[in-house]
This record gives C-alpha cells, sequence and structure tokens, in this order.
C-alpha cells in the first residue's frame, strides 16, 4: 500500500435563525459544508473564514470552535489521503448579498436547509455529527 499523505483544512457551519448554509455539489451528487485547504501561515480560524467566503460568497465571523473530524479516502490520483477539517460554527457578519469566487472545478450552489433538513440530506457521516455538535452547542448557548 502507498504512503498516506495528510491533508488539513478547516471550514464552517453557518447559522442564521434555524438554517444552516450547506453547499451542493452538482457533479457529485453530495450535500457539505464549506471547506477549504489551511495554506502556509494561516490559521484554522482565519483558513474557515477565508473559504467560506470563497465558496459561498458569505461574510461570516466565528461563534465558537466544533472541534475537528479526521477520515481517510483514496483519490482518482491513486494516493491514500488522511485528512483532518477543523470546523467552526459561525454567523454571517452582515446582510450583502453574497458573491462566490469558486474555482472552476468547484461547481456547487449554495444550499440553506433547517437544521432537520441537513441531518437527513448531509451526505457524509463526518459532516452530521459536526452538525450535531453545532446544534448541542446551540442549544447549550440558550
Amino acid at each position: 500500500m502507498s504512503e498516506t499523505i495528510q491533508k488539513y483544512s478547516a471550514g464552517g457551519v453557518v447559522i442564521a435563525g434555524d438554517e444552516v448554509l450547506t453547499i451542493k455539489w452538482l457533479s457529485k451528487d453530495s450535500i457539505e459544508f464549506p471547506k477549504g485547504t489551511i495554506e502556509a501561515g494561516e490559521t484554522h480560524e482565519r483558513t474557515a473564514i477565508r473559504e467560506v467566503g470563497e465558496e459561498t460568497g458569505y461574510q461570516t465571523k466565528i461563534i465558537d470552535s466544533l472541534g475537528d473530524i479526521t477520515f481517510e479516502f483514496d483519490w482518482t490520483d491513486g494516493l491514500h489521503y488522511r485528512k483532518t477539517v477543523y470546523y467552526f460554527l459561525m454567523e454571517l457578519a452582515n446582510n450583502d448579498e453574497p458573491v462566490p469566487n469558486r474555482e472552476d472545478s468547484e461547481d456547487f450552489e449554495n444550499n440553506w436547509l433547517t437544521f432537520e433538513q441537513a441531518a437527513e440530506l448531509l451526505t457524509h457521516d463526518d459532516s452530521k455529527e459536526v452538525l450535531s455538535r453545532a446544534v448541542a452547542l446551540i442549544q447549550s448557548r440558550k
């Protein structure tokens, strides 16, 4: 088996009222939370804010940490990866209309869902786990 390559990303669970922001990939038929690669010298928090902004167009601010999730997968390049994603509970920083700055390969759209819809429709179990953490944190703050 080939060497495992470690990757690090950060992303956000953005809430507005009783809804949560997800991204719906059109080519993969997948619903996830926005996230992306941590760049050299960048904090987890800064990456989450930047990536959510680039992918969804929304400017956000962090409420609290949701911890991290680590998973492994084989990619189309034939390599095996272990990825750790640091997630943050976030809220909208303003009411501006979103202006995404997506890469050409990012064929997804913003998708606001209720917490119940998200729990059902999120594609990956790790995303559902992060949603559960977010809901528990929100309820503990009430």
